[in-house]
């Protein structure tokens, strides 16, 4: 027995699925092209898909996925399947793009799901199955493996966002319910993801915790991203760990201690909204959202594309370098390009003592901008795959406020910006303490508000 089969058996078994979840999803994609399981699990008891499960009457993936995502509207979710089934349009030519498609789920009367029940898998995860289903024709591939995939980032997601609600994404085309006997409106053609029209600035942290740390960590990488998925524009200001700033409820402290106060008086809001909270206050704008990884989610996303090419501008050399386990060692660098495993990259995006916190801010950029290009350098099927892994990775080692279907949309939405859409700032305008704090950082005034302004690109 495979691991797969394994893993699908015992999920079953622990009674634990709900009908229209995305585990339940999971499970049906197996059993659609795993006979021993079906028939081990179920004999010929019908499961969420109905008879399109059954040994004797299983369908391909792709033929079962295409009954499985309709085009009516979700409020047409229904028991009854005497409706004729559109043909699946699985021998579309590679060279066609498929047509958008509004989605919904159409109940076996033998499942015994009600509409309520539907309900629980939201709008985001079906129309991200749509999509994949759609691209099959344009791209080819293992479907099993493309809503397996889906799954899992979707699954996962889940588990890395603190938002306790999240806002289903629903194309717009979509309308409300009507009363009886009142004509249905005639849906118009919609997007496979509702359109995200307004910019969103969110707060990135690279905390300094370390394998088994349980203390508060300060967050020694801070960067900011405006994200403008309209003009389809990327833009990143860093600020120095050193920078000191009024932190709300506590006084004044570098910048990096805001979510380490946060989290060791709760008074204060939490690591996560004090920091949030002081550097919109720093920057004077607000703050939609916040991402927080530590040192083994960054390792784990490099390793897990493979590696990241990094150039390597002028020589490094730092002899005692601080490792992950609390001592040193010697590190350089030497000019040139290389493909960095997690570790080295890791490395090279802390090494501060050649040369200076700016630049180290330089580099921990240059690094960002390789993972969004290595990203965007494999095809729609490696791709996929690779986010799958890379969620994996990240439980445990990231935490966002961003609501699950909102990464989905603007993930999918950003999917194709250029390299050259991507621009990058630090800032650099400050004058250091004196005497024992002679590290220290303060702003020269009305530097903030300058790069601010180009960080936004305001005219």
């Amino acid at each position: 027995m495979s691991n797969d089969c394994q893993r699908i058996r015992a999920l079953v078994r622990s009674q634990k699925l709900t009908p229209g979840s995305p585990q339940q999803l999971l499970v049906d994609a197996h059993l659609a092209e795993c006979a021993a399981c079906t028939q081990a699990l179920y004999g010929t008891h019908q499961t969420l898909l109905g008879g399109l499960l059954s040994p004797r009457n299983r369908a391909s993936t792709r033929d079962m996925l295409a009954q499985l995502l309709k085009r009516p509207a979700p409020h047409s979710v229904s028991g009854d399947t005497s409706a004729p089934k559109p043909a699946a349009p699985h021998n579309r030519a590679r060279s066609e793009a498929p047509a958008p498609a509004v989605v919904a789920i159409r109940a076996n009367p033998s499942a015994q799901c009600s509409t309520n029940s539907l309900g629980t898998l939201t709008w985001a995860f079906i129309v991200v199955a749509s999509v994949l289903v759609a691209l099959l024709a344009a791209y080819g591939g293992d479907v099993r493996a493309l809503i397996t995939n889906a799954a899992r980032i979707y699954i996962n997601l889940g588990l890395i966002s603190t938002a306790s609600t999240t806002a289903p994404v629903i194309p717009t085309a979509i309308q409300p319910s009507v009363a009886a006997g009142t004509p249905a409106p005639t849906a118009q053609p919609a997007p496979l993801l509702a359109t995200i029209t307004q910019p969103l600035n969110i707060l990135l942290l690279g905390s300094d915790g370390r394998p088994n740390e349980t203390s508060p960590t300060r967050t020694d990488a801070i960067l900011l991203l405006h994200i403008d998925p309209v003009q389809q524009r990327f833009s990143m200001l860093s600020l120095p760990r050193d920078l000191l700033v009024s932190i709300p409820g506590y006084g004044w402290a570098r910048i990096n201690a805001a979510h380490v106060y946060g989290d060791v008086y709760p008074a204060l809001g939490g690591g996560f909204a004090l920091a949030q909270q002081t550097i919109s206050q720093v920057v004077g704008v607000p703050i939609d959202y916040t991402i927080l990884v530590d040192f083994q989610g960054f390792i784990d996303i490099i390793d897990t594309l493979g590696g990241v090419p990094v150039q390597v501008t002028k020589s490094l050399y730092d002899p005692r370098f601080p490792t992950m386990d609390y001592k040193f060692r010697e590190v350089s660098f030497e000019p040139g390009t290389y493909t960095m495993d997690g570790i080295t990259t890791l490395t090279y995006s802390r090494i501060r003592h050649p040369d200076n916190d700016f630049e180290r801010m330089t580099r921990q950029q240059a690094v960002i901008a390789g993972i969004a290009n290595q990203l965007r350098a494999g095809n729609f099927l490696q791709t996929i795959d690779t986010t799958a892994q890379i969620t994996d990775a990240l439980i445990g080692h990231a935490t966002t406020t961003m609501p699950r279907d909102l990464i989905i949309a603007l993930a999918w939405q950003m999917r194709t910006t250029p390299g050259t859409n991507f621009s990058f700032h630090v800032f650099r305008e400050i004058v250091y303490g004196t005497g024992e704090d002679r590290y220290a950082m303060y702003p020269v005034e009305g530097a903030i508000a300058r790069i601010v302004k180009e960080w936004l690109g305001a005219p």
